[in-house]
Order: structure tokens, then C-alpha cells, then sequence
């Protein structure tokens, strides 16, 4: 697995970023892909990666659940705040949901996409 970088920019230079990558775009030159995630603030970092998230996505990389249930009882919490913390990390790209059939029908399996996060602060 790959790692994913976390940056923290003001949101100007994410802007400027941004503007000075789409005028190379516009002029034909080659434009190197932007990847990672970022915020604006520590506090926005902190408020989105709380650590009972972080302890979810650490679980479905090292311990591999089937299912959203699975996870919820390894954690020993209710499947619903277990459902809206994998929703978040699925929306920032950290997991993924694999459709499945399970015993009692659909299963949604977690799968970690990266291994390690990095931190960066501009």
C-alpha cells in the first residue's frame, strides 16, 4: 500500500496553486497531477481525523474486517457512528467499501487504501 499525504495550506495559496496549474493546463504545457488531501487549518485536520476515526481506519488496515458489523463489534461500538466514520474516510480516499453477499444479504467490506499518513504543514 501506498502512503497519503495531509497538507495544511492557507486556503490563498491553495488558490494560487491551483490558478498557476490551470493556466499550464490551458497553455498545453504538461501539468504533474496533484495528489494528497488538504485543509486549511490544524483545527479543520483534528476536527475531520478525530481519533476514534483514526482508530477506525487503523483497524480495517491492520485488522481487516469483513463487514462494517464486524468492525463495529471489533471496536465495540454502534454500527451507525462505525457507518458515518467509514463514509468520511471513504470520502478522503483513506478506505474503500467492496460490495459483497453476505449471509443475510449485502455486505460492505472496508479496505484500507493507504498504510501511513503524512502529515505536512505549509
Amino acid at each position: 500500500m501506498k502512503a497519503m499525504r495531509i497538507e495544511v495550506k492557507p486556503k490563498s495559496e491553495l488558490e494560487s496553486e491551483t490558478l498557476t496549474v490551470a493556466k499550464a493546463f490551458d497553455q498545453g504545457k504538461r501539468v504533474k497531477p496533484v495528489s494528497g488531501t488538504y485543509f486549511e487549518s490544524m483545527q479543520a485536520v483534528r476536527k475531520f481525523l478525530t481519533d476514534k476515526r483514526l482508530e477506525v481506519w487503523r483497524t480495517i488496515r491492520d485488522q481487516k474486517p469483513a463487514s462494517i458489523s464486524e468492525l463495529a463489534k471489533m471496536l465495540k461500538r454502534d454500527f451507525k457512528s462505525i457507518h458515518s466514520d467509514v463514509m468520511l474516510l471513504e470520502s478522503i480516499g483513506l478506505v474503500k467499501l467492496k460490495k459483497g453477499k453476505g449471509q443475510r444479504g449485502d455486505v460492505q467490506t472496508p479496505i484500507a487504501l493507504v498504510s501511513e499518513l503524512i502529515l505536512s504543514v505549509a
